[in-house]
Order: C-alpha cells, then structure tokens, then sequence
C-alpha cells in the first residue's frame, strides 16, 4: 500500500469518530485550515514567480514555456504530416 493510499485510509478513519468531527467543525479549526490551505497557495505562487525571476536572469526556459514550445512543435508536426499525406493522395502535378 503506498504512503498517500495508507494516510488517506487514516483520515477517513479519523473522520468517522465523533471527536474529530466536534474538534473539525470548531470556527477556530476551520480558520486554521483555511489560512493553512491560503498559506500553501501563496507559497507556491511565490515560489513559481521566484523560479520564473532566476531562469529569466539566467537566460534560461521555464517549464511553462518549454511545454508552449512542445506543444507548438506538435502542431508544427501535425501540420506537415497533414500537407505531405495531401501531396500524396492528390495527383501527380510534375507529370504532363
């Protein structure tokens, strides 16, 4: 069983007893989750504009970017494999 499948199973163990349930519905508790939950996303927003700041001054590319680019490259690719499927079904033009 892996790690997150096990600590899963827990909590909804845990969330069964009425004791967590009275202690999970205090505001307090609620207000403390909810910081935690807004404190986590601000930590990774600014971690993102960080990463972002550092592959900008070292002239490097960001996986945004780089999945912008591989997904360009696809289409590019679909494209002309498009076009030469075309030319190959169409008829012969240098003939005639």
């Amino acid at each position: 069983m892996d790690l997150k499948k096990a600590a899963m199973d827990r909590v909804m163990k845990l969330a069964q007893n009425p004791k967590v349930m009275r202690v999970a519905m205090n505001p307090k508790v609620m207000g403390a989750v909810m910081k935690a939950i807004s404190l986590r996303s601000k930590v990774s927003s600014a971690t993102n504009a960080a990463t972002q700041s550092v592959a900008r001054s070292f002239n490097l590319a960001t996986r945004e970017e780089v999945r912008e680019l591989k997904r360009t490259i696809r289409k590019l690719e679909e494209n002309v494999a498009r076009m030469e499927k075309r030319d190959d079904d169409g008829p012969d033009r240098g003939e005639g």
